[in-house]
């Protein structure tokens, strides 16, 4: 799969809001397979563009959750003895 800085950065963004690999690639227009095989490679920059943008949107919500246990959120306390856990 050629990849372009536009392809990575598209992927890096989608993947920020959560989307799953297979809406990425109709998104994109591309195979499903081609986009997932690329997701595999362990040596794939857009692999690494995309479990980056993944793993920042998690810290975010994990902070927010953070947050919202720290004024008194009963679900967001439950969340954080999850991570406490872990």
């Amino acid at each position: 799969m050629e990849l372009k800085k536009e392809t990575i950065d598209r992927v890096a963004e989608l993947a920020a809001a959560l989307t799953p690999p297979s809406d990425i690639a109709a998104l994109l227009g591309i195979p499903a397979d081609m986009l997932k095989a690329e997701l595999a490679d362990r040596l794939s920059p857009l692999r690494a563009a995309y479990l980056k943008a993944k793993a920042e949107t998690a810290l975010m919500l994990r902070q927010q959750e953070i947050d919202f246990a720290r004024v008194g959120s009963p679900f967001a306390v439950q969340l954080t003895e999850a991570y406490l856990r872990e």
